[in-house]
């Protein structure tokens, strides 16, 4: 897989800077002129970075990211394990299944403490809606999991 710095993305794509800028998600109004969507079919089979988790910002660095394909197949990687599983996906929900991690450990007690949290947050996730800024994952309540770029 591809890595680029965050440097290298902005460069290549400057609206980077503008991800995850809002920290509530967009409004999916049932229109399709707003670019806000509930649809599977814009968020499957893209490689999404975390860059905001439990509201706290996350380097496009740290090595955290997630692919769900359209059947509602599930990979990722946490900066030090990997994950598979499955996720029951309709048009706004995302609920993930139990996934399935590697086990490595990493010497960087911050990036352990990073992967518990990136882990926990996708056990809560319930909801996601897409726009051009990004895709934000909900929780049943409403409150905002985790910003994805």
């Amino acid at each position: 897989m591809l890595r680029l710095t965050l440097a290298t993305a902005l460069a290549l794509h400057p609206s980077l800077t503008l991800a995850c800028a809002r920290p509530e998600p967009p409004r999916f109004d049932g229109g399709s002129t707003s670019g806000v969507s509930v649809s599977v079919g814009q968020m499957a089979d893209l490689v999404w970075v975390p860059l905001v988790l439990d509201g706290l910002p996350i380097a496009a660095e740290a090595g955290l990211w997630l692919q769900v394909s359209f059947d509602g197949r599930v990979d990722g990687g946490t900066g030090c394990n990997r994950f598979t599983g499955i996720a029951e996906l309709d048009a706004g929900v995302m609920e993930f299944g139990p996934l399935a991690v590697t086990e490595m450990a990493c010497a960087d007690p911050a990036a352990m403490r990073r992967e518990a949290a990136y882990l926990g947050a996708l056990a809560e996730v319930g909801g996601f809606v897409v726009s051009a800024d990004g895709m934000w994952l909900t929780r049943e309540d409403g409150s905002v999991a985790m910003c994805l770029w």
